[in-house]
């Protein structure tokens, strides 16, 4: 068991500390709260929570093992968007696990913990994933226990406060075991000082601390701030200074007699709020009609069918399933038909979605103050296909320093 005293923390939370332009009281906040953590590390839990969404284990049944939809999901909430617990070269790892009953029953009994993780671990070694792969898939099975791992960093936090500890070249369970149990006596700790510390808290506290060890022969006062470690470990933020902006010119004097006056100014607040209210109208007809469509003979699903439309990140609004339990992905789309043409507008979340999600739908309702309001379903839209779609753009984002 690898000891870590009262200095070798003190060591740490001064390093992690220095970080920091402005004193903050630790006892009154969350340690995911802390201004470093909330800015640069939090992301982790997007992750986690994209990929508990993507694994859907609540509605994996045993008598679905062998149809190829576990190892379908695992894959998916291995390959999360902007997923960057594993390197992208380690992802392709999870080809390896053929797709057969053993496998999916090995995976199924897995993640529903039929099995030791002990076991789990040397069976994943097998097969050929890597220490990473294998770290994150405990890591989204419970993260109240196990941790992501990057070897090559942790090994060097590890290294600068003199703990005898590698996690390079070393996969196993045991050195697993261990590299998660140094991360829970730094949680006890810190829970000496914050209201709260979660494992994955302590995680990032490590992370960021470590962050600082690329410059470490810089004196303090040189030292930038972190950014975020998605991009690179070994980043800073540089200073910028705004650059001095010329004034505008226009090419052409806008002609003043082109101007006419309107009758009626147009009340942009009840315009928005009458979208919104077609919006939730459009949402409420597609869910009933979901739970319609499963009730009688997979009451079950029908059950977990729900509208999600308050958590924009996930950019879809409607979490329903196939008959054979496969979740749909619904973004419910309120539209007029102009002759034979239809449209409605995508904003770029949905719209990067509807590539990563595996069962994506755009539900299209129209008629929608009728009695029979009508829904054109479409599946796994390819917006990028300009045989069957026309995109344009109506805004755009400017940005400048």
């Amino acid at each position: 068991m690898i000891d870590i005293s009262q200095n070798i923390f003190e060591i740490v939370h001064s390093g992690f500390n220095k970080l920091m332009d402005m004193k903050i009281d630790e006892s009154k906040i969350d340690l995911k709260n802390h201004p470093l953590i909330e800015k640069h590390e939090n992301y982790k839990y997007v992750i986690y929570d994209d990929a508990k969404n993507q694994l859907l284990l609540k509605t994996w049944k045993e008598n679905e093992v062998g149809s190829g939809a576990i190892l379908n999901n695992v894959k998916n909430a291995i390959n999360v968007k902007s997923n960057n617990l594993i390197d992208w070269r380690k992802k392709d790892d999870f080809k390896k696990l053929k797709a057969n009953r053993e496998n999916d029953k090995f995976i199924y009994d897995f993640f529903k913990s039929k099995i030791k993780d002990e076991t789990a671990f040397d069976n994943y070694k097998k097969i050929g994933f890597s220490y990473q792969l294998i770290a994150y898939l405990f890591f989204i099975k419970d993260r109240q226990k196990y941790m992501p791992i990057s070897q090559e960093q942790f090994d060097k936090i590890f290294s600068s406060i003199n703990i005898d500890f590698k996690t390079s070249h070393n996969c196993t369970w045991e050195n697993y075991l261990e590299y998660n149990e140094i991360i829970k006596i730094f949680r006890k700790q810190l829970a000496i000082r914050y209201k709260s510390a979660s494992l994955l808290d302590t995680h990032s506290f490590l992370w960021i601390y470590g962050f600082q060890l690329d410059g470490q022969q810089e004196k303090p006062e040189q030292r930038e701030k972190i950014i975020n470690p998605k991009n690179s470990a070994s980043d800073k933020l540089q200073k910028k200074t705004n650059p001095e902006l010329e004034t505008y010119k226009p090419k052409k004097v806008f002609d003043l007699g082109d101007l006419t006056e309107t009758s009626n100014e147009i009340d942009y607040i009840e315009k928005h709020r009458k979208m919104i209210e077609v919006g939730e109208l459009a949402e409420k007809i597609v869910f009933e009609s979901e739970i319609e469509f499963l009730k009688f003979d997979y009451p079950e699903l029908a059950e977990q069918v729900r509208i999600v439309s308050n958590n924009p990140k996930l950019g879809f609004d409607i979490l329903s399933f196939e008959t054979d339990g496969k979740q749909k992905q619904i973004e419910v789309k309120a539209i007029s038909v102009n002759r034979n043409t239809k449209s409605f507008i995508i904003t770029q979340n949905e719209f990067s979605k509807s590539k990563i999600y595996s069962n994506y739908y755009v539900y299209c309702v129209t008629e929608i103050n009728s009695n029979k309001p009508k829904i054109l379903r479409i599946k796994n839209p390819d917006f990028d296909n300009i045989d069957d779609f026309l995109i344009e753009p109506l805004t755009y984002k400017i940005s400048f320093e």
